[in-house]
């Protein structure tokens, strides 16, 4: 007998810390529900289980990322809705003012009505917005994906230096002698001349004399040179291009070098052009009747990522037209230089179009993992993308390029629709020709509104059907990551009753093997 290491009280000790701890293990999963707590309960399971969640809480997510497309989806066609019965309208409209028991001042006050339509079918075009971003402009701002500033006011007046002419007297002219100069006829003559005749070099002044108090006087500014020369420059801005006509009635008299005229001598036309927003795929800027159309991926004629990279990079292509001397960008603003003789004093021509068309486009994701996604894109609803509208006197081709011999009214009566600045021109219904072809290109514009809402319908009904999808895989892979992290309160419960019981019985245990050493003592007595 020893009782320096009680072996039997040490074993039940350690059988007693083995069955309380198996009993906080179960408490832990019974208070918790969960089989794995913590790594240590089953690490092969608690990986599974954390990936399995990672598609759970994905999947819920893209359902919901769904029902948030769905919404999107309604905002528009809901809009489109209101469209189609504002284009019904002007069609019922147009029919109306196709029929000549109707007069002119009828067919003003339908205008008028057209005028409003047009203009609020860009309204609902330029304003209706999901989450503040515009649905229906084809996935621009307001004011449209590029601007570019008017012409008119962008560009300098040409700058021109006067057409310079010059004439020689080969002769002294005899009295009654003629000379026609751009129109006004000079006589020669000693005494009832308007030219009184000299020397040469007399003569020829005199001649720039009576240039000066004609009617020339405002156009030209006249002087001599050496050989009986006269040279006549015009004022700045009056320069046309064209010689001035130089023709001697007389000419055994004296003889007029026609071919000593010279050309007009122009300095180039300097213009700016402003890029204010930039440009997007497919878009295009016509330039002196040469178009420039931007593609990121440089497919394109110019690209850029940026407003001042673009402009930059389409000056660089200016630069290259033999009709430019000089094409420079800085902080988005192009100078362009014409070449000497191009400037015909007229502002450069130009504007923004949009080739191929521009479409705001939205990509939903509608999948836990990387790459499952959808897009829906939603085409141009405005007035002049439907071809209701355009500018003044421009035929109305109508949606899908079909001429509907329709025409465009002279004036500018119709506004985007979120101001008073009117810019756009309605269908013309003045007339029973013009309001016969304005019906064909409303129908027109009516089936492209038909077909953008039946596009819009078919993605909402896809997303419904993956929408259903999504919550059953949620719910299926549920179901398998709760057998995999879940506790069976049954089982446990079992195994918590299990663990009391040891428990109790090892205290007990414990107890006698603590007694068990005292019986040293009768030995001792």
């Amino acid at each position: 007998m020893i009782i320096n290491n009680n072996i039997s009280a040490l074993n039940t000790h350690r059988q007693m810390g083995i069955n309380q701890q198996a009993n906080q293990s179960s408490m832990e999963k019974l208070s918790s529900g969960l089989r794995i707590n913590r790594a240590g309960d089953d690490a092969a399971g608690l990986a599974i289980s954390e990936k399995m969640r990672a598609q759970i809480n994905g999947l819920d997510q893209a359902s919901r990322n769904g029902q948030d497309g769905i919404s999107l989806i309604q905002t528009a066609e809901g809009a489109l809705d209101e469209s189609h019965s504002i284009l019904q309208r002007m069609r019922e409209l147009a029919v109306q003012a196709a029929n000549d028991t109707n007069v002119d001042v009828d067919r003003n006050e339908i205008q008028k009505e057209m005028n409003q339509l047009t203009s609020e079918i860009n309204r609902i075009g330029n304003t209706t917005e999901f989450n503040t971003q515009s649905l229906l402009n084809g996935g621009g701002d307001v004011s449209g994906q590029v601007s570019i500033t008017e012409n008119t006011a962008s560009v300098e007046a040409v700058s021109e230096v006067a057409g310079v002419y010059s004439f020689e007297l080969d002769a002294v002219p005899s009295n009654g002698d003629t000379l026609e100069i751009g129109g006004e006829t000079f006589t020669f003559g000693n005494e009832d001349g308007e030219v009184t005749i000299g020397s040469l070099n007399e003569t020829a002044e005199n001649l720039r004399q009576a240039i000066n108090g004609s009617s020339l006087a405002s156009r030209f500014e006249s002087a001599t040179g050496a050989d009986a020369e006269i040279i006549l420059t015009e004022s700045s801005g009056q320069a046309t291009g064209t010689d001035i006509a130089v023709n001697g009635d007389s000419v055994s008299a004296f003889t007029v070098d026609v071919e000593s005229v010279e050309g007009i001598s122009e300095q180039a036309g300097v213009f700016e052009l402003t890029i204010e927003n930039a440009f997007a795929d497919g878009e295009a800027i016509e330039i002196a009747g040469t178009t420039y159309t931007y593609q990121s991926d440089g497919s394109g004629d110019f690209d850029g990522a940026d407003v001042n990279s673009q402009a930059t990079a389409l000056a660089s292509l200016l630069q290259s037209e033999s009709q430019f001397v000089t094409a420079s960008a800085s902080s988005g603003i192009i100078t362009i230089t014409e070449a000497s003789g191009e400037a015909g004093g007229e502002t450069l021509t130009g504007g923004v179009t949009g080739v191929g068309g521009s479409e705001f486009s939205a990509n939903f994701q509608i999948g836990a993992n990387q790459g499952q996604s959808m897009t829906i894109e939603i085409a141009d609803m405005r007035a002049s993308a439907l071809g209701i509208s355009g500018v003044s006197d421009a035929a109305a081709n109508g949606v899908g390029g079909k001429d509907a011999g329709a025409v465009f009214t002279d004036a500018h009566d119709v506004s985007n629709g979120t101001d008073n600045a009117k810019s756009e021109s309605a269908l013309d219904v003045s007339t029973h020709e013009n309001a016969s072809a304005a019906v064909e290109v409303l129908n027109q514009a009516i089936e492209s509104v038909s077909a953008q809402r039946s596009e819009l319908g078919a993605f909402q009904n896809r997303l419904e059907h993956t929408i259903s999808n999504l919550n059953n895989a949620s719910e299926n892979l549920s179901a398998a990551e709760s057998r995999i992290r879940d506790v069976d309160m049954a089982a446990e419960m079992m195994e918590m009753t299990r663990t009391n019981i040891l428990s109790q019985a090892s205290q007990s245990m414990l107890a006698q093997a603590n007694q068990q050493p005292q019986s040293v003592l009768q030995l001792l007595g």
